[in-house]
């Protein structure tokens, strides 16, 4: 081979790489939190990419699924080239979209998407690269608590779901549950009777009756 030749090659190589698309992967997203009410209306299901890669944007036709209700969510399309690092995606009921605080969903699921009590193995999957596993007892259903993926465990607290836009927020699926324990019932409203006026009144009185029961 001559010199110019090979500096031909070299050149060409070089082109090619500058040239070259970057190929989409999509295997660096985590199921990371998953919120339920107590009758599963409420609901959301949030993916993060786990590890700064920008173009982890090739979910196009791959799902998120529930092993105990068989419900699934396929992504209609791949994400936007270079967008990816460190972002999230939101999937939510239409319950939980329409409640104050709620950031906007990327994408809308059925109610009851995922099972309220437990999703034994593989549990909700994100295609075959995931799972969110969760036994009876474990994901809490008080309207305010989350369960998130902490390292390799699992813990409850607060929620604070995220979009694929970065728009954080924090949700209360069970307001009259004024004692926090699950439920809209006979304490929470004699702690709005001990509280009558200040700033409670009948309309309030109203709305915790129409509340009644578990959240």
């Amino acid at each position: 081979m001559t010199k110019h030749s090979f500096a031909l090659g070299a050149g060409l190589l070089v082109s090619f790489a500058i040239t070259a698309p970057v190929m989409a992967g999509s295997h660096t997203w985590d199921i990371v939190e998953v919120f339920s009410n107590g009758d599963g209306t409420i609901q959301f299901v949030e993916l993060k990419e786990c590890c700064g890669g920008a173009n982890e944007t090739g979910l196009g036709n791959k799902y998120v699924r529930s092993t105990a209700t068989g419900n699934q969510l396929v992504f209609p399309a791949n994400l936007p080239a270079g967008s990816t690092a460190n972002a999230h995606i939101l999937l939510g009921t239409a319950a939980f979209a329409a409640l104050p605080g709620a950031p906007k969903p990327d994408h809308i699921i059925v109610s009851n998407f995922f099972s309220t009590t437990a999703e034994p193995f593989p549990g909700i999957e994100y295609w075959t690269y995931d799972d969110f596993v969760f036994s009876a007892g474990m994901l809490p259903t008080n309207g305010k608590d989350s369960l998130n993926r902490v390292g390799a465990n699992y813990a409850p607290g607060p929620n604070s779901p995220t979009n694929f836009a970065g728009e954080s927020g924090n949700v209360d699926a069970c307001p009259w549950d004024l004692d926090g324990d699950g439920t809209t019932g006979i304490n929470d409203f004699l702690d709005l009777l001990a509280d009558w006026g200040k700033p409670y009144g009948i309309n309030d009185f109203l709305e915790l009756l129409a509340a009644w029961g578990s959240c």
